[in-house]
This record gives structure tokens, sequence and C-alpha cells, in this order.
């Protein structure tokens, strides 16, 4: 039977497209250069006729009558509003013959168009001239409830928390559910749900100067794959549901640096994560003390950038976070610098002016600032340099042409064309950048 609701329900989405044709009324265009604006018009009832429509809206599983359900009916361009009564009933009286679509809205049970051709879930009723049409039903699948609590780890109820309906455990789309808000007890209800196994879904309040904290799926994951489903039966309520929250909100990463004084001065911490991407900037203290909170298990680098006596500092920490709290003490050192050459392995160089060298920081092999622009163009001679740089670098080349690639990488004799180079601080390193032809 649940399958079968399923199917019903599978034309829910375009059971919502109704109401856009069923409120249709005449549309006005409007037109301005380049562009034309069609705006739909106010709603028409049907016209008046000698025809009729008679039915009730029904439990599917009871077969029990529905009350005080909003019942669209409309044409191409005309649209009515009805309620069902006590028992269930509603009339279309004194319309004009015709096609008319249906839409069924109830408080407890699912949006639905299933009409008197229920396998094929019609949701159209057609009269003719003088004819009352007795018999016309509807029938309604009762959404089911599901009511639980969201805790921290270590028993403590989450206010403010948003709770919702996921996506099915066997694939089915994620069905429009009005999600609920959690009370001082950590409690919620979601209501009217569609039958199924079902993930939910928790999004906790983010916490001053925290990142965005993931979503948590019930009973505790966060991620996707670690979800159990949560299943609903029509009509019945689910209870006694407890989502419980990891450590997030409680870990925090401190970092300190030196206060800006007489020599050091224009201080700034981020902290980055290299998947998926973050960065954020950290405001510092009048002591030199920075903090993130809501910090996830992961790798993290903070970076602190200064200047100094004219020159650029710069200090890295690589932090494998994994909860609690963790402080980092970033040494601050003068930048240093990649000076090089473009040189052509044989037959005529190309026009080496403004060939852009990138210096790309990397560790264990991958990239960890994507949005760093650390770059510059190399002029007539094929000479270049860059500065301000620390930690390791991959350098790349571009706009070089089509009939040209790099060779090799060369510091001294050493190829570092995929391993990088090491960057020490106040130091300068030499490279020469070989092309060849293609």
């Amino acid at each position: 039977m649940i399958d079968a609701l399923k199917r019903r329900i599978g034309v829910l989405s375009l059971v919502l497209l109704a109401p856009v044709a069923l409120a249709g009324g005449q549309q006005t265009m409007q037109t301005t250069p380049g562009k034309v604006v069609i705006t739909p018009g106010p709603p028409r009832p049907i016209p008046q006729g000698t025809s009729t429509i008679r039915g009730q809206v029904l439990d599917s599983m009871t077969k029990a009558p529905v009350a005080g359900c909003t019942v669209r009916a409309g044409g191409s361009g005309f649209f009515n509003m009805l309620k069902s009564d006590q028992d269930g009933a509603y009339e279309l009286k004194d319309v004009a013959a015709g096609l008319y679509s249906f839409l069924v809205i109830c408080p407890s049970h699912l949006h639905t168009c299933f009409g008197p051709d229920v396998e094929r879930g019609i949701c159209q009723v057609e009269v003719v001239r003088d004819q009352e049409r007795d018999g016309a039903n509807f029938y309604v699948t009762p959404g089911a409830i599901a009511r639980g609590q969201v805790m921290t780890a270590d028993g403590r109820p989450v206010t403010r928390a948003i709770v919702r309906l996921g996506r099915g455990i066997r694939g089915e789309p994620t069905v429009v559910v009005t999600p609920s808000i959690t009370d001082t007890e950590g409690r919620f209800e979601l209501k009217n749900l569609p039958a199924g196994e079902w993930r939910l879904e928790v999004q906790i309040p983010q916490v001053p100067g925290g990142l965005r904290p993931p979503t948590i799926y019930y009973p505790g994951g966060m991620s996707w794959e670690e979800a159990v489903g949560v299943e609903l039966m029509p009509g019945k309520v689910r209870e006694d549901l407890t989502i419980t929250v990891p450590r997030i909100n409680e870990n925090v990463l401190t970092v300190v640096v030196p206060p800006p004084d007489a020599t050091i001065s224009d201080i700034s911490v981020s902290v980055l994560q290299q998947t998926p991407l973050v960065s954020r900037r950290l405001p510092l203290s009048a002591e030199g003390i920075g903090t993130l909170k809501a910090i996830l298990p992961g790798r993290y680098f903070v970076v602190a950038l200064a200047q100094s006596s004219g020159k650029r500092w710069a200090g890295f920490e690589v932090v494998d976070f994994i909860e609690d709290s963790y402080e980092v003490r970033p040494q601050l050192a003068p930048t240093g610098s990649i000076s090089g050459r473009i040189v052509v392995e044989r037959d005529s160089a190309p026009n080496l002016a403004d060939i852009i060298v990138g210096a790309s920081w990397i560790h264990e092999g991958a990239e960890v600032n994507p949005l760093e622009l650390a770059e510059t163009r190399s002029a007539e001679d094929g000479s270049f340099r860059i500065d301000n740089l620390y930690g390791t670098r991959m350098l790349q080349v571009r706009a070089l042409g089509p009939d040209w690639q790099v060779a090799a990488i060369l510091q001294g004799r050493s190829d570092v064309t995929g391993s990088g180079i090491v960057i020490a601080p106040d130091t300068t390193v030499d490279v020469t950048i070989v092309l060849r032809r293609r």
C-alpha cells in the first residue's frame, strides 16, 4: 500500500504547478528596450452556467470525510476556491460546461489532485450543459508526524535549531514540508510528512565568531552518507527521535601573534581550509589574540602577515584539528622571493614579454589557497621576480601561446617542476624556466 501511495505522491511535482494555471487571469504585456514582460492579471471567477459538480474529500485509508480542505477549481483563466464542510462535501454550483481542474489542500493530509479516476491520478472533472455531476470525490492521504529532540553530545537541548525533511534514503527527491524550529527543550515536530524512509536534517544556530555549522543528519552524522532513515507511515506519529549534535560549537582555535608595536604593524591573521575551501579573517585583540569557534575536524592553515622595517613578514602553521581546543603561535619572519629567467631549450625564442609566472602555495602537493594572487609578468629578456613569498611554491607559466610548453623548471641543477620551491625567510631563490616547442 505504501508503494502505491508513493506513486501517487510522485504526481505532486506536477500538482504544485496547478495553482498557477488555476489562478491565471487576463495577462498584460509591457515592453521595454530589449525586454518583454508578461504579467498575469487577477484571477477571474468561473463563468456562471447551468452545471454543478459535487463530491467529497475522503481519507484514502479510512474513507472518512475530511473537513476544512481547500478545493481549488478552475479552467483556462478562471478560478474558484471552495471549502469542504464537516461531511467533507464540496459543491461547484451553477458553472458553465467544460473541463475543470482541481487541487485539494488539507491541514493534515498531503496535497493531492487524486480525483474520481484514482488509478491514473486524474484531477479533472468534465460536465456538459445542465448536468449535475455527483460523486466527484477526492481521496487524500493522511500525513505522518515526526517528533523528537535535538541535543548536544553532553545532553543539553539545542534551541532555535531548524529541523527539516531531507531526501529519501532510496533517492526519493526532497518534498517541500514546513520545517520545525526547536523550543527551549530542543523539541521539534514535523507535520504532514509523506510516507517512506526519509532523512532528517538539522541546521544548528551559528555561534558568534564561529564558522557556519554543517548540516547534521539523524541520528547525529555530519555527512549525507552517515544519515539513518526514519520510517514514516501514513497518519502515524513517529516519536522519541533524538538527533545528537557532535561537538562543533565548543571547538575553539586560538591564534596568538605579537601585538603591533613600533617595529611591527599591519598584522592580519587568516585561517584557511583546503577542502572545502574556507577562508576566514580573524580580528585580533590588543594583546594579539584571535579566536575561531565551531571548528570542524580537519586540516587548517593559520597565516599571519605583517609589515616591519619596510619589509613584509609572514608566518604560518598547519593544524590538524580533532576537537576541543588548540592554540597556535605562528612565528613571523621576513618573506622571501623568487627571481628567474625564461629561456628556450632550442630554436628561436618566442616573445618573452608579458608571459605570466605564478607561484602557488602548496602543501604535500596540493594548493593551499587558490584565491591568493602571487604572480608577475616577465620582461622582454624573460626575467621575472615575485616577492613576499613563504612556504613551498609551485610555479605556473601562462600566456605562452599554443606552440610552446614548459620543459623544466630548474633550481640550480634540480628540476622542481613538480615538487615546488621551498622559500626560506629573507632569501631569494634563483630559478630557470625552460621552454620548448610542442
